[in-house]
Order: structure tokens, then sequence, then C-alpha cells
């Protein structure tokens, strides 16, 4: 045994003549040796500042290529040694894998046809869900902003929190504020996406195709984007009775032109308005609705203007008799 201690050094050094090299490998206890040895060396190779790794593997190679049929036992140590190290790998990954999704479970909130949806975020902001609309935010903002996702129709009331901005992200537009209370209306499926602004101030990043502007809006603005055209626009108007419908579970409209209305009740009764363009952006109305049905409503339209409507199939459409 004394005469094996000199092995790790010959080997290191390639002076391990064949005989050598045959007697160490038909020791029964080779393994054990060499491994006493090399705890036994630790020490030393720190303070030499070598590469442990290196010289392990050079260990493994003058063995490997000296008898590789009697490497049973060599391969066992190393494969314990891997599989631990594949464990502990696995488990590291897997408890920061659950870290990450503690940290970011998100929330999906829904409303259906003539219903709204209250949502408390988790910063104390409040938001009110329009007809059709979906909001997605997380469990906890711990980010350096407060981020949710619309689609459709939601008012925000934003809690204060200056080291942190809310950004509402729609497909076409961030609205981001600090401590303010806005609108966004942004359906899939419709050309015009709206921003109105209650109180304090926001900043819009328009996102929509080449045309990336940025937008600061001021109380009782109301900024629309048209999707087809990029077309921007921003009209002033009276902010709290635009958005009577947080508040009153109601439809309201004063002034407004059909453009506007129209997506709004095809969101409210889930049903489509067929309008032509130039006779949608003509004439205005005000009205509200409540538990009004839509055949009532366009009925109304119809009796106060030169616009009339039918039925085609389960949907409608509103024309002017030439």
């Amino acid at each position: 045994m004394t005469e094996n201690k000199i092995y790790i050094k010959k080997i290191l050094n390639n002076t391990m003549n064949e005989t050598e090299k045959e007697k160490f490998h038909s020791e029964k206890l080779f393994s054990k040796v060499l491994e006493k040895q090399w705890d036994d060396a630790q020490d030393a190779v720190a303070k030499d500042k070598t590469d442990v790794n290196r010289i392990w593997a050079k260990i493994q190679r003058e063995l490997w290529e000296s008898k590789p049929v009697k490497t049973y036992e060599y391969y066992k140590i190393y494969s314990i040694a891997a599989s631990i190290l594949l464990l502990i790998g696995i488990g590291c990954f897997a408890w920061i894998l659950s870290r990450n999704q503690s940290s970011n479970t998100m929330f999906v909130a829904t409303s259906g046809i003539q219903n709204m949806q209250s949502i408390l975020l988790p910063d104390g902001s409040q938001v009110q869900l329009g007809p059709g609309s979906k909001l997605v935010y997380p469990s906890e903002f711990d980010g350096k902003t407060r981020e949710v996702q619309l689609e459709g129709q939601a008012f925000f009331d934003v809690a204060k929190d200056k080291s942190k901005p809310f950004v509402v992200k729609t497909k076409d537009m961030d609205v981001t504020a600090l401590g303010t209370a806005f609108e966004v209306f942004s359906y899939e499926m419709e050309n015009d996406i709206e921003t109105v602004l209650l109180n304090g101030k926001v900043k819009v990043n328009l996102l929509h195709g080449n045309h990336k502007r940025q937008v600061i809006l001021y109380p009782n603005d109301k900024l629309t984007l048209s999707r087809s055209d990029a077309r921007i626009s921003i009209d002033k108007v009276n902010a709290t009775k635009y958005s009577d419908w947080r508040n009153l579970g109601i439809l309201s409209f004063e002034n407004e032109k059909l453009s506007m209305i129209i997506p709004r009740l095809e969101k409210w009764y889930g049903q489509k308005i067929f309008c032509q363009k130039d006779l949608a952006n003509t004439y205005r109305f005000t009205f509200k609705v409540r538990n009004e049905s839509l055949d009532r409503i366009l009925y109304m339209l119809n009796n106060s203007s030169p616009i009339k409507y039918r039925k085609v199939g389960d949907n409608y459409e509103l024309y002017l008799i030439n």
C-alpha cells in the first residue's frame, strides 16, 4: 500500500511503466487508495492554485487508456457523483422555477354582455371593466412598473406611487400614469381605440405600425387612434359624463358621433351593427342606455334622425334612404 502513494505523482508526470500500471489496475482497492491520496492533496493543490479539474481529468485519461476493461469501479464513483450533481441541479432549477411562478402569478378578469366587473388591484388601484372586456394583471407588482394588459374597455382609478408608474398595455398603445383616473377603449376588432382622461396626467405611447408617437393628455382630453390610417385626434370632452357607465351601470352618450356610439352598443348587446363610415362620422346623438333592447335603441335613433335600420340575420344595419 505504501508503494501506491506515489501513483498520483507518476500519473501526473507520465512516468508510470507498464508493470506499475498492471499492478495498479490489479489492486482491488486501487480506487479507494486513489481517492484518499486525492483528498489528502487538496490543500497543496489549492495553495499552488492548480486547475483541479484538469488534474483529475488527466488521472482519468491515464487509467481509461491503460485498462478500459477494469475501470468499472472508477466509472461507478463518477456516475454516483454525476447523479448527485444532477439531482442537485434539478432541485435548484425546480426551486428557482417555483419561485418565479409564485412571484409571477397572473390573474385574468373578464366581463360578459351587458355586464361590468369591478377589480381591486394589488397596489390598491381600482378598475371597472366594461362589457365584453378582459384584464390581465399580476398577483403583485414587483418590478419597476405596475403593468396590466387590457382587451376591451376599462376605467382605471390609479393608486399614487411616483416610484412605480402604472402602465396599461394594449395592442396599439401603452398608457402610463402615476396617480390619475382615465378610461381606455381598445377592442381587438374595432378600428378606433381611445383614451379619455378624467384627472391627473397620462403619457400615451402609440405603437401602431410605423407611426410611433408619444402624446401627453390633460383632464377632459380624449385621444382617438384610427387603426386603418393611423390618424390621431385629440378632442375636449366631459370626461365625467363620458364614463358614466362605470358609476351608473349604464351607457351614456352626449353629442357623440355614431362612430363612437356603435362599437359600445355592439359590446353592450353582443351584436354587430353595420354602418357606412361617412354616415357614422356625420350624425351625433345624446341618449342613455339602461335596460332597453337594441331594437328599442335603434328605433329611437330612427325616429330622431334620417337614419333607418334593418335586421340582417342576427345583426343590424344602419342606412339612409336615398
